[in-house]
């Protein structure tokens, strides 16, 4: 009888002992499962933030240039129908459905080739800032003596 309690107790404990490392090897897999998800979802999360951020301030900065782009397209329309513009300005203005897009120029010039892919957006941002500032500071050197010409005031800034 004393072999059978003892056979007994021992299969017991075997039993308690299989049922902990079963539920161990389940409760690593469900913190693993856990941890991966939070990871992939965490860089989700910040991939999303950066291109949100990055995506405003495009949006911000490409309408306004688009609205001054608009603008002077259309005195260049009504101011001087007959007007023969300098390639620079004329080239500028046919173009206005690209805007003032430095990356778009640069691809049309086939001068890069994937450049950007490695270089931080804050670099890319300050070019593309630069060229746009260039391309309305153009247009505004250009149209601003004929405004004048013709009596025309208008807040067309730079």
């Amino acid at each position: 009888m004393e072999d059978l309690i003892k056979t007994t107790e021992h299969d017991l404990y075997s039993a308690e002992d299989d049922s902990l490392y079963i539920a161990s090897k389940c409760w690593r897999r469900i913190t693993d499962t856990a941890i991966k998800t939070g990871y992939r979802e965490g860089i989700q999360d910040g991939t999303d933030s950066v291109l949100q951020e990055g995506f405003d301030i495009g949006y911000k900065d490409g309408f306004e240039t688009a609205f001054k782009l608009g603008k002077y397209k259309s005195l260049a329309t009504i101011l001087s129908p007959t007007l023969q513009h300098p390639t620079n300005v004329a080239t500028v203005l046919d173009k206005t459905r690209r805007g003032a897009c430095w990356i778009c120029s640069m691809e049309s010039q086939n001068k890069t080739s994937n450049i950007y892919e490695d270089i931080q957006f804050s670099k890319i941002l300050n070019d593309q800032r630069i060229h746009s500032t260039a391309v309305i500071s153009r247009l505004h050197k250009y149209f601003e003596p004929i405004l004048k010409k013709s009596g025309i005031e208008t807040n067309l800034t730079i």
